[in-house]
């Protein structure tokens, strides 16, 4: 026998209420004020906000995370927690990639020459414009625009971006060892050259003896980075690799159990707190103009965007389209009847991929503390404190835009790479016979090759 209850099952009448529900929210999203919406959101962003709590910090306890405070950020930081992220790199990183990235000459004259030339000329004509239009920005900010312009990539947050935008961390990492060891030689050069003129003579590098000359400091220049740079980077990031290819298995268990990625950006985090910790306690934003920090602001937004759409357009060149080469033909100016005068250069074959674009977009564009700071502590040794430290301003000022301005990128990059890289992939096969490598010229069947084997 069959009981019938007199009221409905529970299961209807809960039915009825989630009807109810989704007739008021027909998509089932929580509204954006919800607790777990609004934590969700703090969670994605918490590198952002640490951003902001750092800077808070620093501003409100500068003792602490300064150079010579309580911390002892000079080795505790710049030392100890740039080791630790080199350390991750090393431990999460193909040895066999490294190499690879290592032998891509492409990549190094690319990123060393758009970083080292493009971007220091281009801010020195910006700063001579604005110093002949007689504003009211302070001049030792111009000339610091200028060595911030001619300083090496940083060694941490391009590292850092480029691993959460899905980018070629391999990449990366060659490219700020081979910046931040070239920088050691070119930065405190390319600073003579442009304070050589009249006009400029009040920025050239002073050395500690206050001579005028920098022959004196380049030896401390470069044993201090030297020291930097091996200890930093080099002797950790070699450690992380023989760890890895002794213990592959329990490395890659640690990684991911412990989430190293994650860890190596919070130390990030203290490399900032420190950087601006040693500006307001030196008091330089103090000793300069409202105006000439929104000039720097602003500008430096500018320079760091526009200088990454030129940097994804110069590596990915999309005039050129994959399925019909742009051939430049050259003349040798021998003779216009002779073909054997011309030469053939294949546009495609300076194409990178986007891992390795993207790459290039954290590091080329980038400009850091780390090393920036003791060759600018050396080279403007002879200057007083407080114009040293006005000096730093608009590179410690452009350090902390990149970091969170590429932080935003990194969303838009990591949707980027997560589609098909169209000009590195096959080609159809209803189309293998138009392709260059069944070519009849053996020099498009070697490009080919060599997109080939880089896809």
């Amino acid at each position: 026998m069959t009981t019938h209850h007199p009221n409905p099952p529970l299961p209807l009448t809960e039915g009825k209420y989630d009807s109810d529900d989704q007739e008021k929210n027909p998509h089932g999203k929580k509204k954006w004020f919800h607790p777990f919406k609004i934590l969700g959101f703090l969670l994605d962003n918490w590198f952002l906000i640490g951003i902001g709590v750092s800077i808070v910090l620093a501003w409100r306890f500068p003792n602490v995370a300064a150079d010579g405070g309580v911390i002892r950020s000079e080795y505790s930081i710049k030392y100890g927690a740039i080791a630790i992220i080199f350390l991750i790199t090393g431990l999460t990183l193909s040895t066999k990639s490294l190499y690879v990235q290592l032998r891509n000459w492409k990549l190094h004259l690319f990123t060393q020459l758009f970083s080292f030339l493009f971007f220091p000329a281009v801010v020195f004509a910006i700063v001579n414009i604005v110093n002949a239009s007689h504003g009211n920005i302070d001049k030792h900010v111009l000339a610091g625009l200028v060595v911030m312009g001619v300083m090496p990539t940083t060694v941490a947050s391009n590292i850092t971006m480029t691993r959460s935008a899905g980018g070629s961390t391999e990449s990366a990492t060659i490219e700020v060892c081979i910046g931040n060891l070239l920088g050691t030689f070119i930065t405190p050069l390319l600073c003579s050259l442009f304070f050589s003129s009249d006009t400029w003579s009040f920025g050239k590098p002073i050395a500690k003896d206050g001579g005028g000359s920098t022959a004196d400091g380049l030896k401390e220049i470069y044993r201090q980075l030297a020291k930097q740079i091996g200890l930093a980077i080099f002797v950790p990031l070699f450690v992380g690799q023989v760890i890895q290819n002794v213990f592959p298995k329990r490395t890659q268990w640690v990684s991911t159990k412990f989430r190293l990625a994650k860890i190596s950006t919070f130390f990030l985090l203290l490399l900032i707190w420190s950087v601006f910790s040693t500006q307001f306690k030196a008091q330089a934003f103090e000793a300069v103009s409202t105006s000439s920090i929104i000039f720097l602001v602003f500008l430096n937004l500018g320079l760091y965007g526009v200088f990454t759409l030129l940097c994804v357009f110069l590596t990915r060149l999309p005039f050129s389209h994959p399925s019909s080469p742009s051939n430049v033909h050259i003349n040798t100016g021998i003779s216009s009847k002779r073909n054997s005068g011309r030469r053939l250069v294949n546009i495609q074959s300076f194409r990178f991929n986007k891992r390795e674009s993207t790459a290039i977009c954290f590091c080329a564009v980038a400009k850091g503390m780390v090393v920036g700071a003791p060759t600018l502590s050396i080279l403007y040794g002879g200057f007083p404190e407080q114009q040293k430290a006005i000096l730093s301003i608009p590179l410690v000022l452009y350090q902390g835009q990149q970091v969170a301005v590429a932080q935003i990128l990194v969303y838009f990059f990591k949707k980027w790479n997560e589609k098909p890289d169209t000009y590195f992939q096959d080609p159809p096969a209803a189309d293998v016979k138009d392709s260059p490598r069944n070519s009849n010229n053996p020099e498009d069947n070697r490009i080919a090759n060599e997109q080939q084997e880089k896809a």
